[in-house]
């Protein structure tokens, strides 16, 4: 274990080959031999140590390894291409979440015990080598994340589970393009990049050029009269530089929409595909019974994508049932929420309990929030008062707050929501908020692509921050940012705060509650700089919130103890718990 570094000392601190009593290297951080008397090695579990260096070599020391776990580390470079002689009688390696680089050795097929191997989310490039499909043993590869290129090998997938998504060079498998056409799709973003990069290179001629002309009229000027206070030509250069610089991160994104129509109509079908492998976990009988055949009476929202309907099961479970109006036009935002919202739980995200995909009908099924949208209870109709408590208004900017922060800086998939807005926040019977709309999420690792090969080029998160600040502004005053455009320019915080009296929210007014009222407002006003660079991130955010009211409203995070793996459950399955 020479080639690596153990910067922690997890391993240093047990690790001492100075004792030569029978079995000491069972007592040793990770190890398990298979008797605890012998030193014979049988498995190594050395994740998540903070562990640097390259593959160790030393290992083909251990004769009678049959487990290496060496995921969540920062192992660089390649796999060595002799593994098989290194790991002679290895079942199960897991070599994920490192730095790993190169192509993926032949010899690994060599392992002819191997029946476990993980090397997602890695830096391999090159093809899956086809022997994997001849491999005997071989019940589970997992190769997602990383960037390997060409055909997928044949492999049987009723004995062997494989998943190698976000690799956006490869093709021929289930879910993925033809190779031949994936070889022209190729070409043809070869071209777009071309594009992307010409527009990169005049828009900051452009933003050079704004500089420059910026600068001879601040020379100008000060040959006239005494320098201002505030530098304007030095905010319009940041200005339109943060924005040339933002704009430019999904242009290729966008650039897209100039392929071909029929490569654009090959990712429509690859989607629609997709959608039809899909299983359903709830049939549209009992949806249809649960909603009493979809009646307008049952209908508690109507968006863009569809409408919701309350539902009942017949054990009486509440249920949020969203029936797409034209499932084609939507595929892609239902295929997206299924992806995310299976695969991540949190207590301030809304659960999806399942879906139904049947002929034409495309159909999401979420956890029932009896409070329902937060924008009801901000522009309430006259008939119907409803009043929202300073501590509930509160607990519900801490819970939006921390749902962002987590999926941002937390959670595996590191997701970006994109439509955050008091449309899209849902209340229980408690007040709890449940984030929800998830169709035009992306991810913010660069390392995530989309089924057609595209990368999801995102701001880091700003976007985000920005809309959580004009709900924050929204749950203080009962007004959207629009009617709200001035307000952080005119309010002097570190002055007398009574000049914004007029916006706050009248049922807050006399409560005792003022300063933690502008204190939220300044956090709202961070949030929505209109210079990307100038937010906070999430994280910020949260944690300035947290520290301010958490204790003082009772509201303990215990997002980071939450799992990240939610599993789709029948209807028959949805008990109260």
């Amino acid at each position: 274990m020479e080639s690596l570094e153990d910067p922690y000392n997890y391993l240093a601190s047990t690790w001492n080959f100075n004792n030569n009593t029978e079995g000491f290297i069972c007592k040793f951080n990770g190890v398990e031999c298979w008797h605890p008397d012998e030193n014979r090695v049988l498995n190594l579990k050395l994740s998540n140590m903070g562990l640097k260096g390259e593959f160790p070599r030393g290992l083909r020391n251990c004769s009678s390894l049959t487990g290496l776990d060496l995921s969540v580390n920062q192992i660089r470079g390649p796999i060595p291409s002799d593994i098989s002689n290194i790991l002679t009688y290895a079942t199960s390696l897991d070599l994920s979440s490192n730095k790993f680089s190169g192509d993926i050795p032949t010899s690994l097929a060599n392992c002819t015990y191997l029946n476990r191997l993980k090397l997602d989310d890695n830096m391999l490039s090159g093809e899956i080598p086809p022997e994997f499909a001849w491999h005997m043993r071989l019940r589970t590869l997992s190769l997602t994340n990383n960037e390997l290129s060409g055909p997928v090998p044949n492999f049987n997938y009723s004995s062997v589970s494989v998943s190698y998504g976000n690799n956006r060079g490869l093709c021929g498998g289930p879910s993925l393009l033809p190779c031949s056409s994936h070889k022209h799709l190729h070409l043809h973003l070869h071209l777009t990049f071309k594009v992307a990069l010409l527009l990169a290179f005049l828009l900051s001629f452009l933003c050079v050029l704004v500089y420059t002309m910026c600068c001879r009229s601040s020379s100008r000027t000060r040959t006239r009269m005494k320098p201002a206070k505030f530098n304007h030509q030095d905010y319009t250069f940041k200005y339109v530089c943060s924005l040339i610089r933002w704009k430019m991160r999904p242009l290729v994104y966008y650039i897209r929409q100039l392929l071909p129509l029929h490569l654009q109509l090959n990712g429509t079908q690859q989607i629609a595909l997709i959608m039809e492998r899909l299983t359903s976990t709830m049939n549209l009988e009992e949806l249809n019974d649960a909603t009493e055949s979809f009646s307008i009476d049952n209908a508690i929202g109507v968006g863009k994508m569809g409408i919701t309907y309350e539902g009942v099961l017949s054990n009486g479970f509440h249920l949020a049932v969203k029936r797409l109006s034209d499932p084609q036009l939507f595929e892609r935002q239902v295929l997206l929420e299924i992806r995310i919202l299976r695969n991540i739980q949190h207590r301030n995200i809304v659960p999806l309990l399942g879906f139904c995909v049947e002929n034409n009908e495309r159909i999401l099924v979420y956890q029932y929030a009896s409070n329902g949208r937060l924008s009801k209870w901000l522009h309430p109709v006259e008939a119907e008062p409803m009043i929202l408590t300073w501590p509930q208004r509160i607990k519900i900017a801490l819970g939006v707050a921390r749902a962002l922060s987590w999926l941002h800086h937390t959670c595996n998939l590191h997701i970006v929501h994109l439509n955050v807005s008091s449309e899209c926040v849902l209340l229980d019977e408690i007040f709890e908020p449940k984030l929800s709309n998830f169709g035009e999420a992306k991810f913010m690792n660069p390392n995530k692509h989309d089924d057609l090969g595209m990368s999801f080029y995102v701001e880091d998160g700003k976007k985000d921050v920005y809309d959580l600040g004009s709900v924050l502004l929204e749950l203080v005053t009962g007004k959207t940012l629009k009617e709200l455009v001035c307000l952080c320019d005119n309010a002097d915080f570190s002055g007398d705060p009574s000049i914004i009296y007029d916006a706050v929210d009248k049922s807050l007014i006399g409560k005792g509650f003022e300063n933690e009222v502008f204190t939220l407002i300044k956090v709202a006003c961070e949030c929505i700089q209109a210079i990307p660079d100038e937010r906070p991130t999430m994280l910020q955010v949260y944690n300035n919130m947290s520290n301010v009211w958490g204790e003082r409203h009772g509201v303990i995070d215990d997002s980071d103890m939450l799992a990240t793996g939610l599993e789709i459950v029948s209807a028959t399955e949805i008990v109260e718990l």
